[in-house]
């Protein structure tokens, strides 16, 4: 599983396969070239969080394995198309541990 870490320090990490973090990973470097912020949906079995991914984003991937996911080119064009809808780009992954949605909402 890798790790998605948004902002500074732990608040908040998000698990998902590696191969699904490497696609976000160029979609987010992608957009972020580009100077296009997006919704970043996060969902699991039982939560749902929403992130404004912007170039003064921290963002951090860890991965598990230590090769490079094989990228498969019109997945990485349907997530594009998808981060200019009004949702957003929604991702499948792991409960995330938050440390406080509060302190993220003052630091956006």
């Amino acid at each position: 599983m890798g790790t998605l870490k948004y902002g500074n320090g732990d608040d908040a990490t998000f698990q998902m396969d590696d191969a699904d973090l490497a696609h976000l990973a160029a979609v987010v470097t992608a957009k972020l070239r580009r100077r296009e912020p997006f919704l970043l949906t996060c969902l699991s079995e039982t939560t749902r969080h929403a992130i404004w991914i912007h170039e003064s984003s921290t963002l951090v991937y860890g991965y598990d394995a230590p090769a490079a996911a094989e990228l498969d080119r019109a997945r990485l064009e349907a997530m594009v198309q998808d981060t200019n809808r009004p949702a957003g780009l929604a991702v499948r992954c792991e409960a995330p541990a938050l440390r406080s949605v509060d302190a993220l909402a003052t630091a956006a």
